[in-house]
């Protein structure tokens, strides 16, 4: 198992309504990405669970790097999808693609996560261990404010055990990354699941 370590914006908002896609539209928006992953040098597509056409799946997408009239091309310029990616570059947010019942309509909704914020997958022993180092109950799921990251990060005791163990270096560097970032309003969270 793995443990994906991500920013979220704190804000529980998800308005507008969920938007309901075609396969051809998903599979044009999954060109579109890997096009622009090229073009960009960094993961356009964010994995959740499971793979475009499996019985449930969910990935992140960043759009706040392209234009609208670009991404809603995919969608036909579908009005709800449009509300969705406005508000998702609005907010500085990604936007979530999901199919949650093998029978049921795919959906894209706005996500919680900052759309430039990177994220770490680690196996269960490291991610453990990360936490372990960085001096957070050992939990499989959890949040902590970005301040207390920051300040974990900037703790000399802390830093110190933390880069004593060569595996953690670009986890550490990456936290940093996370920690660095500034939300419009409001206070980033450190998420893991």
């Amino acid at each position: 198992m793995t443990i994906t370590f991500r920013v979220e914006d704190g804000r529980a908002i998800l308005a507008p309504m969920a938007a309901i896609i075609t396969p051809d539209q998903l599979a044009s928006l999954r060109d579109l990405l890997a096009e622009q992953s090229l073009r960009l040098g960094f993961a356009m597509l964010l994995p959740g669970y499971g793979l475009t056409g499996d019985p449930w799946f969910g990935f992140d997408a960043r759009v706040c790097h392209l234009s609208l009239a670009v991404v809603s091309k995919c969608f036909d310029h579908d009005p709800s999808v449009i509300a969705i990616l406005d508000e998702a570059q609005f907010l500085g947010r990604r936007v979530r693609v999901a199919q949650t019942d093998p029978t049921g309509d795919i959906t894209m909704r706005l996500s919680l996560n900052p759309g430039a914020a990177p994220e770490i997958a680690l196996a269960d022993p490291k991610a453990l261990a990360l936490l372990d180092g960085l001096g957070i109950d050992r939990m499989t799921a959890g949040m902590v404010p970005m301040t207390e990251l920051r300040r974990r990060l900037t703790d000399p005791r802390i830093r110190h055990r933390l880069d004593s163990d060569p595996d953690m270096a670009e986890s550490i560097e990456t936290l940093a990354t996370m920690a660095a970032l500034k939300p419009i309003e409001g206070e980033y969270l450190l998420a893991w699941i």
